[in-house]
């Protein structure tokens, strides 16, 4: 996330200005503007609309903390993959580590898992998203085995369903990964091609697609440039790394669509189960360049946990070789919001600094909020965003934070 010393000032700028409303909509801000069409929704938010930008505040303290707890290996949060919040104020989480889920209730005390390591039913290989069902269950992702597991509310196993099932396997000899659930039962998935097996830099194409709940049809939504990748001789052998400031493809799921972005260009899509375009977030705002503090920055930050180890230096400069971009990439990660609109976080580098979002309802109205350092969102509510912050000894913990009305933000 973003770090002020390095010159993230620019971009934090640059996305307060980010805010709009509907030039047709009698609430309307007259610095952008929302229009429909062909019966998709458009908000242009413009290349830099800061004067009259509707900002919100978070409250200063959290009002959930969900710790490990130390003296029970059964509830130690490690490599924390997704966070849900379900009925009652309970929140689901992912232990990726044990492939399990743990459920806690409204206070943060834990009270189940459900789960674990295996392949059989209620079992995950890589276990990756989360994602709450109107019948009060809960949908898990596996990217190792590539199936969805169903439980109901009590936690009690359902059903599963591999995206194999809804493919031709002489077609498709590798099933797509699962990316999420919407709530008409619908699976985003995604095929991904394999990099190239030659020296320079690529993008590997990846093809998102919808398949109905029963699975006898399915929805191409298209096929973007995937992650950023280099390549390049070592020893005789081809070496796979990321370079520094590469592009990549995002993908939000909700429950009523999902949102595609390739961080190359401002500009977000959201597309129905059934592959239509829905609405589009645009701004025209420029990307912050990138200069060779920035990059030292960013070598820095991607190494701050490596070993120092004398082959460390060493890669070090190999990033310092391969890094080819001059400008950061667009905007740093986006979440489908409850309300089905979007968020979209700025481009950092440092966890100990603010990251300010913009979000975008439905109607194409957008709000400028900062959330604190380090904060890892994973979901984001009608009031409130909830994620995964580390400290000092890099121990996980989960934080919801309550937005506050305008009033309340107020000095």
């Amino acid at each position: 996330m973003n770090t002020r010393s390095i010159g993230a000032t620019p971009a934090l700028t640059v996305l307060l200005a980010l805010v709009t409303a509907g030039c047709e909509s009698s609430s309307s801000i007259a610095t952008a503007s929302v229009f429909d069409s062909a019966g998709i929704t458009v908000a242009d938010l413009g290349p830099a609309p800061l004067e009259g930008a509707d900002r919100r505040a978070l409250a200063d303290e959290p009002d959930l903390v969900i710790r490990s707890d130390e003296g029970d290996g059964a509830t130690l949060l490690s490599d924390v993959r997704d966070v849900e919040v379900l009925s009652g104020g309970r929140v689901a989480v992912i232990d990726g580590s044990g492939n399990a889920i743990l459920l806690f209730d409204a206070a943060g005390e834990h009270i189940a898992t459900w789960g674990g390591t295996g392949d059989g039913p209620g079992e995950f290989r890589y276990l990756e998203w989360l994602a709450s069902l109107p019948s009060d269950s809960l949908a898990a992702g596996d990217g190792g085995l590539r199936r969805v597991t169903v439980f109901d509310s009590e936690g009690a196993f359902a059903r599963s369903f591999a995206t194999a099932s809804a493919f031709d396997p002489t077609s498709c000899p590798v099933p797509p990964r699962p990316l999420g659930l919407l709530a008409d039962g619908s699976t985003i998935a995604a095929f991904y091609d394999r990099p190239p097996a030659a020296e320079g830099t690529a993008r590997p194409a990846v093809e998102i697609v919808a398949a109905s709940a029963t699975g006898d049809t399915v929805y191409t939504l298209g096929t973007w440039p995937g992650e950023e990748l280099t390549l390049f001789s070592q020893d005789g052998l081809l070496q796979v790394t990321q370079p520094p400031f590469g592009r990549r493809l995002h993908v939000a799921t909700g429950l009523d669509g999902v949102w595609i972005a390739d961080d190359e260009r401002w500009q977000l899509r959201k597309y129905s189960a059934r592959g239509a375009p829905s609405m589009v977030v645009r701004s025209s705002v420029s990307p912050m360049p990138v200069t060779d503090q920035l990059l030292e920055a960013w070598i820095t930050e991607r190494y701050r946990h490596a070993a120092q180890v004398p082959t460390l230096e060493d890669l070090k400069r190999d990033q310092r070789e391969i890094a080819r971009h001059t400008t950061t990439p667009n905007f740093g990660a986006i979440r489908g919001t409850t309300e089905g609109g979007v968020a979209i976080g700025e481009f950092g580098l440092d966890t100990g600094s603010p990251r300010v979002w913009i979000t975008v309802d439905p109607n194409g109205t957008a709000t400028a909020i900062e959330l604190p350092a380090g904060l890892d969102v994973k979901r984001w509510g009608p009031d409130w965003v909830i994620g995964v912050v580390r400290d000092a000894l890099d121990r996980e913990e989960i934080r919801r934070y309550r937005i506050l009305a305008d009033s309340e933000g107020e000095d």
